[in-house]
Protein backbone atom coordinates (compact mmCIF):
# COMPACT_ATOMS: atom_id res chain seq x y z
CA UNK A 1 0.00 0.00 0.00
CA UNK A 2 1.29 3.45 -0.89
CA UNK A 3 1.76 5.98 1.89
CA UNK A 4 -0.23 9.18 1.49
CA UNK A 5 1.24 12.60 2.28
CA UNK A 6 -0.77 15.76 2.90
CA UNK A 7 1.37 18.80 2.03
CA UNK A 8 0.60 21.91 4.06
CA UNK A 9 1.94 25.19 2.65
CA UNK A 10 1.26 28.87 2.26
CA UNK A 11 -0.12 30.23 -1.01
CA UNK A 12 3.16 32.07 -1.64
CA UNK A 13 5.10 28.79 -1.72
CA UNK A 14 3.06 27.17 -4.46
CA UNK A 15 5.86 26.76 -7.03
CA UNK A 16 8.40 24.76 -4.94
CA UNK A 17 5.60 22.73 -3.34
CA UNK A 18 4.26 21.70 -6.76
CA UNK A 19 7.75 20.43 -7.62
CA UNK A 20 7.89 18.51 -4.34
CA UNK A 21 4.49 16.96 -4.94
CA UNK A 22 5.50 15.83 -8.43
CA UNK A 23 8.71 14.26 -7.11
CA UNK A 24 6.85 12.39 -4.37
CA UNK A 25 4.46 11.04 -6.98
CA UNK A 26 7.42 9.90 -9.08
CA UNK A 27 8.51 7.81 -6.10
CA UNK A 28 5.08 6.19 -5.84
CA UNK A 29 3.77 8.30 -2.97
CA UNK A 30 0.14 9.42 -2.95
CA UNK A 31 -0.05 13.18 -2.42
CA UNK A 32 -2.86 15.37 -1.11
CA UNK A 33 -2.31 18.91 -2.37
CA UNK A 34 -5.00 21.58 -2.28
CA UNK A 35 -4.32 22.63 -5.89
CA UNK A 36 -5.04 19.06 -7.00
CA UNK A 37 -7.84 18.11 -4.62
CA UNK A 38 -10.02 21.20 -4.17
CA UNK A 39 -12.18 22.31 -7.10
CA UNK A 40 -14.77 25.03 -7.65
CA UNK A 41 -17.80 24.49 -5.46
CA UNK A 42 -16.06 22.33 -2.84
CA UNK A 43 -16.31 23.23 0.83
CA UNK A 44 -12.67 23.94 1.57
CA UNK A 45 -12.70 23.09 5.28
CA UNK A 46 -14.45 19.77 4.63
CA UNK A 47 -12.01 18.77 1.89
CA UNK A 48 -9.00 19.72 4.02
CA UNK A 49 -10.35 17.78 7.02
CA UNK A 50 -10.95 14.73 4.85
CA UNK A 51 -7.46 14.98 3.37
CA UNK A 52 -5.84 15.19 6.81
CA UNK A 53 -7.93 12.28 8.12
CA UNK A 54 -7.04 9.97 5.22
CA UNK A 55 -3.32 10.82 5.00
CA UNK A 56 -0.50 8.92 6.70
CA UNK A 57 1.78 11.94 7.02
CA UNK A 58 1.45 15.71 7.16
CA UNK A 59 4.45 17.40 5.51
CA UNK A 60 4.67 21.06 6.52
CA UNK A 61 6.57 23.29 4.07
CA UNK A 62 8.02 25.80 6.53
CA UNK A 63 8.85 29.31 5.35
CA UNK A 64 8.27 32.74 6.87
CA UNK A 65 4.96 32.93 5.01
CA UNK A 66 3.92 29.49 6.28
CA UNK A 67 4.78 30.29 9.90
CA UNK A 68 2.57 33.37 9.68
CA UNK A 69 -0.25 31.52 7.92
CA UNK A 70 -3.24 30.68 10.06
CA UNK A 71 -4.25 27.90 7.65
CA UNK A 72 -0.92 26.10 7.92
CA UNK A 73 -0.88 26.38 11.72
CA UNK A 74 -4.43 24.98 12.01
CA UNK A 75 -3.54 22.04 9.77
CA UNK A 76 -0.49 20.87 11.71
CA UNK A 77 -2.04 21.61 15.12
CA UNK A 78 -5.04 19.47 14.19
CA UNK A 79 -2.66 16.53 13.78
CA UNK A 80 -0.45 17.23 16.79
CA UNK A 81 -2.75 15.74 19.42
CA UNK A 82 -3.45 12.76 17.17
CA UNK A 83 0.28 12.16 16.83
CA UNK A 84 0.75 12.21 20.62
CA UNK A 85 -2.22 9.94 21.34
CA UNK A 86 -1.15 7.33 18.78
CA UNK A 87 2.58 7.70 19.52
CA UNK A 88 3.22 7.86 15.81
CA UNK A 89 5.31 10.01 13.52
CA UNK A 90 2.79 11.96 11.46
CA UNK A 91 4.02 15.56 11.22
CA UNK A 92 7.11 16.02 9.04
CA UNK A 93 8.61 19.55 9.15
CA UNK A 94 10.26 20.60 5.88
CA UNK A 95 12.48 23.62 6.49
CA UNK A 96 12.55 25.66 3.29
CA UNK A 97 14.05 28.96 4.48
CA UNK A 98 15.54 30.53 7.59
CA UNK A 99 12.43 31.03 9.66
CA UNK A 100 11.54 30.61 13.31
CA UNK A 101 10.21 27.13 13.93
CA UNK A 102 6.86 26.89 15.73
CA UNK A 103 7.48 25.97 19.37
CA UNK A 104 5.64 22.64 19.21
CA UNK A 105 7.67 21.58 16.15
CA UNK A 106 11.02 22.90 17.35
CA UNK A 107 12.12 19.61 18.93
CA UNK A 108 11.33 17.57 15.81
CA UNK A 109 13.95 16.51 13.33
CA UNK A 110 13.26 18.22 10.01
CA UNK A 111 14.16 17.62 6.39
CA UNK A 112 16.38 20.51 5.33
CA UNK A 113 15.56 21.96 1.91
CA UNK A 114 17.32 25.30 2.44
CA UNK A 115 20.62 24.67 0.64
CA UNK A 116 19.99 21.44 -1.23
CA UNK A 117 16.53 20.50 -2.43
CA UNK A 118 17.68 17.03 -3.54
CA UNK A 119 19.11 16.18 -0.13
CA UNK A 120 15.97 17.40 1.61
CA UNK A 121 13.83 15.27 -0.69
CA UNK A 122 16.02 12.23 -0.02
CA UNK A 123 15.62 12.75 3.75
CA UNK A 124 11.85 12.97 3.36
CA UNK A 125 11.68 9.85 1.17
CA UNK A 126 13.56 7.80 3.77
CA UNK A 127 10.71 8.43 6.19
CA UNK A 128 7.77 8.22 3.82
CA UNK A 129 8.99 5.43 1.55
CA UNK A 130 11.91 3.86 3.39
CA UNK A 131 14.37 1.65 1.53
CA UNK A 132 11.59 0.63 -0.81
CA UNK A 133 11.93 -2.08 -3.39
CA UNK A 134 9.18 -3.83 -5.32
CA UNK A 135 8.62 -6.40 -8.04
CA UNK A 136 6.53 -6.02 -11.19
CA UNK A 137 4.40 -8.56 -13.05
CA UNK A 138 7.35 -9.79 -15.09
CA UNK A 139 9.31 -10.62 -11.93
CA UNK A 140 11.70 -7.67 -12.16
CA UNK A 141 12.88 -6.22 -8.83
CA UNK A 142 13.34 -2.45 -8.62
CA UNK A 143 15.12 -0.27 -6.06
CA UNK A 144 14.37 3.37 -5.27
CA UNK A 145 17.25 5.74 -6.05
CA UNK A 146 17.10 9.11 -4.24
CA UNK A 147 17.89 12.37 -6.05
CA UNK A 148 21.24 14.09 -5.63
CA UNK A 149 24.36 15.50 -7.24
CA UNK A 150 27.58 13.63 -7.97
CA UNK A 151 30.91 14.04 -9.74
CA UNK A 152 30.63 12.20 -13.05
CA UNK A 153 33.66 10.83 -14.87
CA UNK A 154 37.25 10.20 -13.83
CA UNK A 155 40.56 12.01 -14.25
CA UNK A 156 42.37 8.68 -13.89
CA UNK A 157 40.62 6.94 -16.77
CA UNK A 158 40.17 7.27 -20.51
CA UNK A 159 39.96 10.56 -22.38
CA UNK A 160 36.22 10.15 -22.91
CA UNK A 161 35.71 10.10 -19.11
CA UNK A 162 36.99 13.67 -18.83
CA UNK A 163 36.54 16.26 -17.58
CA UNK A 164 35.07 15.29 -14.24
CA UNK A 165 31.95 17.39 -13.85
CA UNK A 166 28.98 17.70 -11.53
CA UNK A 167 25.81 15.97 -12.68
CA UNK A 168 22.46 16.45 -11.00
CA UNK A 169 19.72 13.85 -10.64
CA UNK A 170 16.72 16.04 -9.87
CA UNK A 171 14.02 13.43 -9.26
CA UNK A 172 13.89 10.02 -7.59
CA UNK A 173 13.62 6.98 -9.84
CA UNK A 174 13.52 3.20 -9.63
CA UNK A 175 16.13 1.02 -11.32
CA UNK A 176 16.38 -2.72 -11.76
CA UNK A 177 18.29 -4.47 -8.98
CA UNK A 178 19.53 -6.84 -11.71
CA UNK A 179 19.92 -6.76 -15.46
CA UNK A 180 16.99 -8.26 -17.34
CA UNK A 181 17.14 -12.06 -17.17
CA UNK A 182 16.33 -14.67 -19.78
CA UNK A 183 13.19 -15.69 -17.87
CA UNK A 184 11.94 -12.08 -17.74
CA UNK A 185 12.62 -11.57 -21.42
CA UNK A 186 10.81 -14.79 -22.34
CA UNK A 187 7.73 -13.82 -20.28
CA UNK A 188 7.46 -10.43 -21.99
CA UNK A 189 8.63 -11.27 -25.51
CA UNK A 190 8.14 -15.01 -25.98
CA UNK A 191 11.52 -15.32 -27.75
CA UNK A 192 15.05 -16.50 -26.94
CA UNK A 193 17.55 -14.47 -29.03
CA UNK A 194 20.49 -16.04 -27.17
CA UNK A 195 19.52 -19.65 -27.91
CA UNK A 196 22.12 -21.72 -29.78
CA UNK A 197 24.57 -18.80 -29.70
CA UNK A 198 28.20 -19.48 -28.69
CA UNK A 199 29.43 -18.62 -25.19
CA UNK A 200 25.93 -18.42 -23.75
CA UNK A 201 24.57 -20.49 -20.86
CA UNK A 202 20.79 -20.72 -20.81
CA UNK A 203 18.96 -20.37 -17.53
CA UNK A 204 16.16 -18.37 -15.91
CA UNK A 205 18.60 -16.19 -13.94
CA UNK A 206 21.14 -15.76 -16.72
CA UNK A 207 21.21 -12.30 -18.33
CA UNK A 208 19.22 -11.83 -21.52
CA UNK A 209 21.98 -11.24 -24.08
CA UNK A 210 22.17 -10.82 -27.85
CA UNK A 211 19.77 -7.92 -27.31
CA UNK A 212 20.17 -4.80 -29.45
CA UNK A 213 19.19 -1.34 -28.24
CA UNK A 214 16.17 -1.56 -30.57
CA UNK A 215 15.24 -4.95 -29.07
CA UNK A 216 15.39 -3.36 -25.62
CA UNK A 217 12.92 -0.69 -26.79
CA UNK A 218 10.50 -3.40 -27.87
CA UNK A 219 10.85 -5.00 -24.43
CA UNK A 220 10.04 -1.66 -22.78
CA UNK A 221 6.84 -1.48 -24.78
CA UNK A 222 5.76 -5.01 -23.90
CA UNK A 223 6.46 -4.56 -20.19
CA UNK A 224 4.61 -1.24 -20.23
CA UNK A 225 1.60 -2.95 -21.82
CA UNK A 226 1.53 -5.44 -18.94
CA UNK A 227 2.02 -2.76 -16.27
CA UNK A 228 0.18 0.46 -17.03
CA UNK A 229 0.89 1.91 -13.58
CA UNK A 230 4.54 2.55 -14.46
CA UNK A 231 6.56 3.99 -17.31
CA UNK A 232 9.72 2.12 -18.30
CA UNK A 233 12.94 3.43 -19.84
CA UNK A 234 16.57 2.63 -20.37
CA UNK A 235 18.67 4.70 -17.95
CA UNK A 236 20.55 7.71 -19.19
CA UNK A 237 24.27 7.32 -18.57
CA UNK A 238 24.00 9.97 -15.84
CA UNK A 239 21.35 7.88 -14.08
CA UNK A 240 23.36 4.71 -14.61
CA UNK A 241 26.62 6.08 -13.19
CA UNK A 242 24.84 7.77 -10.28
CA UNK A 243 23.13 4.52 -9.33
CA UNK A 244 26.30 2.46 -9.83
CA UNK A 245 28.40 4.79 -7.67
CA UNK A 246 25.77 4.73 -4.92
CA UNK A 247 27.20 7.80 -3.23
CA UNK A 248 30.85 6.77 -3.59
CA UNK A 249 33.66 8.72 -5.27
CA UNK A 250 36.10 5.82 -5.77
CA UNK A 251 36.84 4.05 -9.05
CA UNK A 252 34.45 1.25 -8.10
CA UNK A 253 31.56 1.42 -5.64
CA UNK A 254 33.64 -0.79 -3.32
CA UNK A 255 36.92 1.14 -3.55
CA UNK A 256 39.81 1.81 -5.92
CA UNK A 257 41.45 -1.61 -6.13
CA UNK A 258 40.30 -3.65 -9.13
CA UNK A 259 41.72 -6.78 -7.50
CA UNK A 260 38.67 -6.74 -5.21
CA UNK A 261 36.29 -6.95 -8.16
CA UNK A 262 35.98 -10.73 -7.91
CA UNK A 263 33.57 -10.33 -5.00
CA UNK A 264 31.29 -8.00 -7.00
CA UNK A 265 31.34 -9.01 -10.66
CA UNK A 266 32.74 -11.11 -13.47
CA UNK A 267 35.61 -9.93 -15.68
CA UNK A 268 38.10 -11.45 -18.11
CA UNK A 269 40.68 -12.62 -15.59
CA UNK A 270 37.96 -14.70 -13.90
CA UNK A 271 36.22 -16.11 -16.97
CA UNK A 272 39.03 -16.96 -19.39
CA UNK A 273 39.43 -20.43 -17.84
CA UNK A 274 36.32 -22.18 -19.25
CA UNK A 275 33.80 -19.67 -17.92
CA UNK A 276 33.52 -17.38 -20.93
CA UNK A 277 29.85 -16.55 -20.62
CA UNK A 278 27.49 -14.27 -18.71
CA UNK A 279 26.84 -15.66 -15.24
CA UNK A 280 23.50 -15.75 -13.35
CA UNK A 281 22.52 -12.43 -11.79
CA UNK A 282 22.77 -11.75 -8.09
CA UNK A 283 25.54 -14.24 -7.31
CA UNK A 284 28.01 -11.52 -6.27
CA UNK A 285 27.83 -8.73 -3.71
CA UNK A 286 25.61 -5.71 -4.49
CA UNK A 287 26.75 -2.09 -4.42
CA UNK A 288 25.77 0.08 -1.40
CA UNK A 289 22.34 0.79 -2.90
CA UNK A 290 21.53 -2.88 -3.46
CA UNK A 291 22.25 -3.10 -7.22
CA UNK A 292 23.89 -6.28 -8.47
CA UNK A 293 26.39 -6.72 -11.32
CA UNK A 294 26.97 -3.02 -12.03
CA UNK A 295 30.69 -3.92 -12.17
CA UNK A 296 31.19 -6.60 -14.80
CA UNK A 297 29.26 -9.62 -16.14
CA UNK A 298 27.48 -7.89 -19.08
CA UNK A 299 27.66 -4.47 -20.68
CA UNK A 300 24.43 -2.54 -20.27
CA UNK A 301 22.66 -0.36 -22.82
CA UNK A 302 21.85 3.20 -21.81
CA UNK A 303 19.53 5.62 -23.56
CA UNK A 304 22.33 8.15 -24.17
CA UNK A 305 24.00 8.79 -27.52
CA UNK A 306 27.79 8.74 -27.58
CA UNK A 307 29.46 12.04 -28.51
CA UNK A 308 33.00 11.33 -27.29
CA UNK A 309 34.66 13.21 -24.46
CA UNK A 310 32.43 15.25 -22.17
CA UNK A 311 34.28 18.34 -23.35
CA UNK A 312 33.42 17.82 -27.02
CA UNK A 313 30.56 19.80 -28.51
CA UNK A 314 27.82 17.26 -29.37
CA UNK A 315 27.52 16.27 -33.00
CA UNK A 316 24.19 16.65 -34.71
CA UNK A 317 23.87 12.99 -35.68
CA UNK A 318 25.70 10.56 -33.37
CA UNK A 319 25.74 6.93 -34.51
CA UNK A 320 26.33 4.96 -31.33
CA UNK A 321 24.74 4.48 -27.92
CA UNK A 322 26.67 4.46 -24.64
CA UNK A 323 27.05 1.11 -22.87
CA UNK A 324 28.22 0.85 -19.26
CA UNK A 325 29.34 -1.60 -16.60
CA UNK A 326 32.00 -3.77 -18.21
CA UNK A 327 31.60 -7.42 -19.15
CA UNK A 328 32.94 -10.92 -18.61
CA UNK A 329 35.13 -10.51 -21.71
CA UNK A 330 36.85 -7.31 -20.53
CA UNK A 331 39.53 -6.49 -17.93
CA UNK A 332 38.49 -5.24 -14.51
CA UNK A 333 39.49 -1.74 -15.63
CA UNK A 334 36.36 -1.58 -17.80
CA UNK A 335 34.07 -2.27 -14.85
CA UNK A 336 34.89 1.03 -13.15
CA UNK A 337 31.92 3.29 -12.41
CA UNK A 338 33.07 5.95 -14.89
CA UNK A 339 34.16 3.69 -17.78
CA UNK A 340 32.32 4.36 -21.02
CA UNK A 341 31.99 2.17 -24.08
CA UNK A 342 29.85 2.65 -27.17
CA UNK A 343 28.15 0.51 -29.80
CA UNK A 344 25.81 0.84 -32.75
CA UNK A 345 22.24 0.42 -31.44
CA UNK A 346 21.69 -2.50 -33.84
CA UNK A 347 24.59 -4.49 -32.36
CA UNK A 348 24.00 -7.76 -30.49
CA UNK A 349 26.63 -9.63 -28.46
CA UNK A 350 26.84 -12.47 -25.96
CA UNK A 351 28.16 -9.97 -23.43
CA UNK A 352 25.53 -7.27 -23.93
CA UNK A 353 22.34 -6.84 -21.90
CA UNK A 354 20.39 -4.09 -20.12
CA UNK A 355 18.54 -3.03 -16.97
CA UNK A 356 15.49 -0.81 -16.73
CA UNK A 357 14.49 2.41 -15.04
CA UNK A 358 10.86 2.99 -14.15
CA UNK A 359 8.71 5.75 -12.74
CA UNK A 360 5.08 5.90 -11.72
CA UNK A 361 3.02 6.89 -14.73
Amino acid sequence: MKNRVFISHSSGDREPVMLLAADLRAAGVEVWLDEWEITVGDRITEKVSEGLRTSDFLAVWLTRDAVESGWVEREWQSQYSREISTRSKRILPLLADSCEMPILLADKRFADFRKDYSRGLAELLKVVVGEQSWENQVGMKFTLIPPGAFLMGSDQGEENERPVHQALIRSPFYIGAHVVTQAQWAVAMGTEPWKNQPNVVCGDLSPAVHISWFDAQAFLTQVGNKDTEHSYYLPTEEEWEYAARAGTTTEFSFGDDGRDLGAYGWHRDMTQNREEYAHPVGTKRPNPWGLFDVHGNVWEWTDSWYYGSYSITPKLSPLEKVVRGGGWDYPAYGARSAFRNHLLPSRTLNVLGFRLVCRYA
